[in-house]
């Protein structure tokens, strides 16, 4: 709304006429901007205002205008000429009336503003659905992760807590009476019958050749020193004793060991396999093998050669584990000492794997 002030006497004395027109830069989002006064008309002599309405269709800033004529009724010569420019900016507002509307617009406009309108209206409602909608949607999302992501951590404390918790308990074990594992072995006593001689085996030689032969020698042990006392294991071809080792001067026993032979059934190739095995292990030198001691041509119970290897407490690794699951609850073995037997295996097998030898039989009845 804006106000005009005119003094006609400062003009002409004669009557002063107007007329005006409007017009808007965007008609789809404001229509042409009409007064509430007639479009042509009689300037008043007292001070009067008029309104200017705008119809807005959509929340958009348009630039429109309103220009006024003045001119002399007589000589219709213009006197004088106002242009009023306007910013408008547009919001959305209820409908304008429609018998406001039907004073400066013809029925066509009106209807095409009523349905640009009602239009514009739609298009609004299903945005802000579509909106409202996807912002629901990435909240749930939101909400959804945030619940998974706690979850999970709750799970992962649970088991962290559950796995310390066992091995704490496995921990606490250890100083209860679990079996012990296999202890290490004296090798001061055979220092005198070392095999560390017999790396020059010869396979082309039979057994009595070999036997005979300077290789094995000085890898020989004096039957005498040696005592048989039990079978402990047979197999197919060959069976394990347990033996003691005499003093050589006292001729009282220092030690147990086990004594390696083969049986009846063997053949001289498995005789001469058996030779070549002790010749080759007692060559190596590793925490977990048990290499031979020595070698007894002739014994009492057997007419085949007797190889000598370190006692182990606790046994065949078989038997001890079989012997083992009948046990009181609180002296089984745990989950870490049986990983700490693997552990050991692996070791010797990785041992002879580097020196291009393969274990093809190994298993628990082959371990101390």
């Amino acid at each position: 709304m804006f106000r005009i002030t005119l003094n006609r006497f400062d003009i002409d004395k004669s009557k002063l006429y107007y007329e005006y027109n409007t017009s808007s830069s965007d008609e789809q989002s404001l229509l042409r901007p009409v007064l509430n006064i007639i479009e042509k008309g009689i300037v008043p002599k007292e001070i009067s205002t008029f309104s200017i309405l705008f119809p807005c269709l959509t929340t958009n800033r348009i630039n429109c205008s309103v220009l006024f004529r003045l001119y002399n009724s007589t000589t219709n010569h213009t006197t004088m000429i106002i242009n009023l420019k306007f910013l408008k900016y547009c919001r959305i507002e209820t409908t304008i009336n429609q018998s406001v509307l039907s004073q400066f617009y013809n029925s066509n406009q009106i209807m095409d503003y009523l349905l640009i309108k009602e239009s514009r209206h739609r298009d609004f409602t299903s945005i802000t659905i579509t909106t409202i909608f996807t912002y629901s949607l990435i909240i749930a999302f939101v909400v959804f992760l945030i619940v998974f992501c706690t979850a999970i951590s709750l799970f992962c404390l649970y088991r962290l807590t559950t796995t310390n918790k066992t091995i704490s308990n496995d921990l606490s074990h250890d100083n209860q009476d679990h079996p012990a594992l296999p202890m290490s072995f004296d090798m001061t006593t055979f220092e005198d019958v070392s095999l560390y001689s017999c790396t020059q085996y010869d396979f082309t030689k039979t057994t009595d050749e070999l036997l005979s032969s300077v290789t094995f020698a000085d890898c020989t042990i004096d039957q005498n020193r040696v005592t048989l006392h039990e079978i402990i294991m047979e197999g197919r071809f060959g069976r394990l004793l347990h033996c003691s080792l005499n003093d050589s001067s006292t001729n009282i026993s220092t030690q147990n060991i086990y004594g390696k032979t083969v049986n009846s059934s063997a053949t001289s190739t498995q005789l001469n396999q058996m030779l070549h095995d002790c010749c080759l292990f007692a060559t190596l030198k590793h925490s977990t093998i048990n290499s031979p001691l020595g070698i007894i041509y002739k014994n009492e119970l057997s007419p085949y050669p007797l190889i000598i290897y370190p006692y182990s407490n606790k046994g065949i690794l078989k038997r001890f584990i079989i012997q083992n699951r009948t046990s009181p609850r609180e002296q089984l073995l745990s989950t870490q000492e049986l990983v700490y037997m693997a552990i050991h295996i692996a070791k010797g097998l990785h041992f002879l794997h580097r020196r291009k030898m393969l274990m093809k039989d190994i298993g628990t009845r082959n371990c101390l």
